[in-house]
């Protein structure tokens, strides 16, 4: 049964949705597997950073079984299945139609109701995926109470009330604190559209007046029977009437995240369990929407027609025409392909396009979050290899797919008149950098962003809107903070500085000494010349250190294995000695307090020890690096080194071994626990912990902004979110309305303001600050050019730039059809600082405005 404004979660009833059998004893050895293997490590790995090794082995343990493949139901199957679990069971007695293809991305147009079950059980072959049918029981009689509930033991107990007690006073998460009242008045109106489903056999028709009435009364009725007096708001009521049919795949995506991650908590025990009903509501979507002819919304027979019951023909017009800009194509990316596939943006016989660029290419690792890909598709591009994957999902769809980085040595491509045949930008980045590039090209070229992002359970998305919003560059996050250069040295806290340091010697003696000792000896003609310049007493920069490598350069494996040894002495017991000379276990500061106190620890010296587990690792490890550097020999002989860079996800290579054992050496010297090799990994490759649920989340929030940018909605009706499913918590709040910077009474600008100036091949500066007097009404100040100054009066000699043509002064490339100039005013009131205005975009020529390059 679909649900289009709204779904919700009920647990309090658990077999409303699905059934949970947790299997802790006796697993065939088929059946089972270890996801502490080397094969399964790399599949799970991000996943066990959020969950842990004993929720992901409970989960490895457990069965799920799930009634309905619906919109919704999909959208869970598929999550769960990522997740790992042992067994999933899925069950749906209706036939394949139609309309499914608009809501349903893993049914085709020649498929029946098996074809989900084998597209979900390639998601993740270490889960099995059945399907279960229940026969003819229309001669049983009326479910009447009863039941099995399991209760997971945690640390914390929760209490849950019957459903009895919650139909009539029910305990509501609030995800929007602008309308607290909407959750009660939503569960009301469910409980109606429940009865009126009962009554007739059928959910509300399409705009039909009659039935909305008779829901409205329901809802009346129902509302006597609560707790808790709830307004009735009869606008909502008709809304949800209308399009009681319908379904919007991005919520369906949305609230299959969150539900998704409840079962896992059911399964595992790990985070906190919601208490006990959650509704989402897009109504803002829809109800700009409700006074649209009937006809708007009448089904037409293909794939859209769940999706044109909520929004209508002429909106699924429009995201049939958008032309769209992806950046990224990893777990969030795949999840937005998968949603404008089902929303049908970007459609081929509209001249709509989506664009989708990344150049990466599929790790095993992906397959756990990212959904299009398959173990055939591993070293693939992620872009093309997305982009055919959801041509299968909607054939319908352009979709031109890229390699590339969008950065600033990618511009020609990306160029303004790239954007400007755009509608929208969407970011998929996993790093802050990239986005507010993405994000200044977005805002110079006024296209409106959409912008998302997950850390394990946590997700948010910021949406941003030409004139309305800020822009993701007008606040700024808290700069990651640096460990002290003092404190990696010698004063270890905790482990993250012991991986640290590590990390930082695989860089110094695999990366920048040889990199350096080969940048020397190019520079250098020969060994004999080095001699006999250094005995002529001429000082050259670096010799000694190159000098020494040079002496100690090792020339087979026994030489490496010396130098391992020395290295472990030196780093492990000599430094240790070292320190402990120089600030003795009694030594205390000039306040009469111990030097050796919290957070410093004293070092303890390790002997070498061949029967030490670690010892044999750091030998092992150091040479095998040492080894491999010494494997590419370049004329002349022993003057080249291969230089090493550190490569998180080849198990083979040794860089992970070298970190994971000098980290743990290190960390028991300093008496510091140790953490697994998963945990060092995490925190020398910096990895972002990700789980499939949050993932579904984000990019379901995103999607159903993208219809209100494709609407044209205003200001109030836009939605950024933050969410923490582990709590769990979800905060829908207005988008952060722009600023405006007042110049003069009657002038003022923000962020998206640009001002234009078209010259011409003699236009001089003194031209550029008249045309911006006479066309702005203000007295230019200043001129900057990026760090250029062009024009500031106090410069000597800055006068007589007034004279020299803008095309003298710029020295553009060639091609390049216009500047954007940093221009100040001077202030209404004397001894005021001058006032900074809008980017002005000075064209060379009016001829450049229509082949616009930046």
């Amino acid at each position: 049964m679909y649900r289009p404004m709204l779904y919700f979660l009920r647990l309090t009833f658990f077999l409303f949705l699905l059934a949970i059998v947790r299997c802790r004893c006796f697993l065939s050895a088929m059946q089972r597997f270890d996801f502490k293997n080397s094969t399964a490590t790399n599949y799970f790995f991000r996943q066990r950073y959020v969950l842990g090794d004993s929720a992901m082995q409970q989960m490895a343990q457990s069965a799920v079984f799930l009634s309905g493949m619906g919109a919704l139901g999909v959208e869970i199957a598929k999550n769960i299945v990522l997740a790992g679990v042992k067994a999933v069971t899925l069950h749906d007695c209706k036939r394949c139609e139609v309309w499914d293809l608009g809501t349903n991305f893993f049914i085709r147009e020649e498929d029946v109701v098996e074809a989900v079950h084998s597209r979900v059980a390639e998601l993740n072959p270490y889960v099995q995926v059945n399907v279960f049918a229940i026969g003819d029981t229309s001669s049983f009689r009326p479910f009447a109470h009863g039941g099995i509930f399991r209760l997971v033991k945690t640390p914390k107990t929760f209490k849950f009330e019957m459903m009895e007690q919650q139909l009539c006073d029910p305990r509501l998460l609030t995800p929007d604190f602008s309308k607290p009242e909407v959750p009660l008045q939503l569960h009301t109106i469910m409980l109606a559209l429940d009865a009126f489903l009962e009554q007739h056999a059928r959910l509300p028709n399409i705009g039909c007046l009659q039935d909305a009435e008779l829901l409205l009364k329901f809802t009346e009725e129902i509302s006597r029977t609560l707790k808790n007096k709830v307004c009735i708001n009869q606008e909502l009521v008709r809304c949800v009437s209308r399009c009681a049919r319908g379904c919007l795949s991005p919520l369906a995506a949305a609230v299959g995240g969150i539900a998704s991650q409840e079962v896992l908590k059911a399964l595992t025990g790990k985070f906190s369990p919601l208490q006990q009903w959650f509704y989402l509501d897009v109504v803002e979507v829809v109800q700009p929407l409700q006074y649209l002819p009937a006809e708007e919304f009448a089904p037409r027979g293909d794939r859209y027609d769940a999706l044109r019951a909520c929004i209508g023909e002429s909106m699924c017009l429009k995201l049939h025409k958008f032309r769209v800009f992806m950046v990224g194509c990893g777990a969030i990316g795949c999840e937005m392909l998968k949603n404008l596939a089902l929303l049908g943006v970007g459609l081929s016989r509209y001249s709509g396009e989506i664009c989708v660029t990344d150049p990466d290419l599929i790790e095993k690792s992906n397959l756990n979050r990212q959904f299009l890909f398959r173990p055939q598709h591993i070293q693939k591009p992620k872009s093309t290899t997305a982009a055919a994957a959801t041509l299968e999902i909607n054939p319908e769809m352009q979709i031109d797919a890229h390699l590339n980085k969008v950065c600033p040595a990618t511009e020609d491509i990306y160029s303004d008149a790239f954007f400007s045949h755009l509608n929208l930008v969407v970011t998929a980045l996993d790093n802050v950098e990239a986005r507010r590039y993405v994000d200044s090209r977005s805002v110079s070229n006024q296209k409106a962003l959409l912008d998302s992002g997950t850390m394990g359970t946590k997700g948010h998305t910021e949406i941003i809107v030409p004139f309305l919003t800020e822009s993701y560059n007008s606040h700024r996050d808290p700069p990651e903070e640096e460990i002290p250069f003092c404190t990696l040295k010698s004063f270890p806290a905790v482990i993250e500085h012991t991986i640290q340091w590590a990390r930082d010697k695989f860089e110094s003696a695999f990366s920048h000494k040889p990199s350096m000792y080969n940048m020397f000896w190019q520079s250098h003609s020969s060994a004999q010349d080095v001699l006999q310049r250094m005995m002529a007493g001429e000082s050259m920069e670096g010799a000694f250190q190159v000098i020494k490598l040079l002496s100690r350069r090792p020339t087979h494996l026994d030489h490496c294995l010396a130098l391992a040894r020395l290295k472990f002495d030196k780093y492990f017991k000599r430094k240790a000695l070292q320190l402990l000379h120089s600030f003795p276990l009694d030594t205390r500061l000039k306040d009469g307090s111990l030097f050796w106190q919290s957070p410093k620890r004293p070092p303890s010296p390790i002997e070498f020890d061949l029967n030490d587990p670690l010892s044999e690792e750091e030998r092992e490890a150091i040479s095998q690096l040492q080894e491999a550097i010494n494997s590419n020999f370049v004329t002349p002989e022993r003057l080249c080194m291969t230089p090493l860079f550190f490569e998180k996800d080849d198990d083979t290579n040794g860089h992970m071994d070298f970190v994971a054992s000098a980290s743990a050496l290190r960390a028991q010297m300093y008496a510091i626990e140790a953490v697994d090799r998963l945990q060092t990994k995490r925190i020398a490759g910096k990895i972002i912990p990700a789980i499939a649920t949050s993932t579904a989340a984000v990019a379901g929030l995103v999607s159903l902004e993208l219809i209100k940018v494709a609407g044209g909605y205003g200001f109030e009706l836009f939605k950024n979110c933050f969410f923490n499913l582990a709590i769990p918590v979800m905060v829908l709040t207005e988008t952060a309305q722009v600023k405006r910077t007042q110049i003069r009474d009657d002038i003022s600008f923000s962020i998206w303001d640009r001002w234009t100036i078209f010259g011409h091949e003699d236009f001089t500066l003194s031209d550029f600050m008249s045309a911006v007097r006479e066309e702005y009404g203000i007295e230019p100040t200043m001129v900057v050019h990026g760090v250029k100054m062009l024009y500031v009066p106090v410069m000597p000699g800055h006068n007589k730039r007034l004279k020299l043509t803008m095309h003298k002064l710029i020295k553009p490339s060639a091609g390049r059809k216009y500047v954007d100039l940093t221009v100040s005013f001077a202030p209404e009131v004397d001894g005021d600082e001058d006032l900074p205005g809008p980017p002005v975009r000075y064209y060379f020529s009016r001829e450049s405005k229509s082949g616009e390059k930046a």
